[in-house]
């Protein structure tokens, strides 16, 4: 497989951080890529941030997402413009773990991989920042769905996940576009499907520079609870029937 690498960036208000990131990434990554700047608004004001360095810097295309608001369709209208086969996802405001994109898809081609998805809590990860209930609760639900499925992701609810176009387009996704939710239910029904899965340590800063959270408990809590019963017992029946 080439060293090609499509790299998807949804956006809302991100004038600030979105630079940084492009820049970074055009800085880093000396491989083919593209960088896809997705948004949901045209009042959003990563857009004119997007079109000035989209003058100044090579590869980098932006694309109004007319499918449906929220990351989970911003994703969804990026791969379908993308042009390689090995695609990266990820928030612009996860800057640091940008410095581990070409060990993430070193990874996937030489293992033959379908899916690495980034992980802040094994041996070598690290989560700051962000909402303090947040980073609880993603720790204790990412640890507890790990231990009690045996999964091979530490990590599953990560929305730093670097995959084959092909993985994307064959798995369907339904849950709402909540957060990175649909993040969640990829790493499950990736597992589910028998792909070929595996992680990669991140150091992981939430949100250093301004932008715009959409995090919402009450919403978020709900739909990520019903991903961890449905990933917890479809997970536990494909195993039951493994030793069948």
């Amino acid at each position: 497989m080439k060293k090609e690498l499509s790299i998807i960036l949804p956006v809302f208000n991100e004038k600030d951080s979105l630079p940084i990131m492009v820049r970074l990434l055009n800085s880093t990554i000396k491989f083919k890529k593209e960088i896809i700047i997705v948004y949901d608004d045209q009042n959003d004001n990563s857009v004119e941030v997007a079109k000035e360095l989209a003058t100044e810097l090579p590869d980098i295309t932006l694309v109004h997402n007319n499918i449906g608001k929220g990351a989970k369709y911003a994703v969804e209208m990026g791969v379908r413009i993308s042009k390689y086969e090995n695609i990266l996802i990820t928030a612009v405001d996860e800057i640091f773990p940008i410095i581990s994109v070409e060990n993430m898809l070193n990874k996937l081609i030489k293992e033959n991989l379908d899916l690495v998805s980034g992980t802040r809590y094994s041996k070598g990860g690290v989560r700051l920042g962000g909402s303090l209930i947040g980073a609880v609760l993603s720790k204790i639900a990412n640890k507890s769905f790990y231990f009690l499925t045996n999964i091979p992701l530490s990590d599953c609810t990560t929305g730093i996940k670097m995959m084959k176009k092909s993985l994307w387009k064959s798995i369907k996704i339904d849950s709402r576009p909540i957060a990175w939710a649909f993040a969640f239910e990829l790493s499950i029904k990736a597992y589910l499907n028998n792909y070929r899965i595996d992680e990669y340590p991140l150091k992981s800063v939430d949100r250093l520079f301004g932008g715009s959270s959409t995090f919402k408990f009450g919403p978020w809590l709900k739909e990520y609870l019903k991903w961890f019963i449905w990933g917890y017992l479809n997970i536990k029946k494909k195993n039951r029937n493994e030793k069948n």
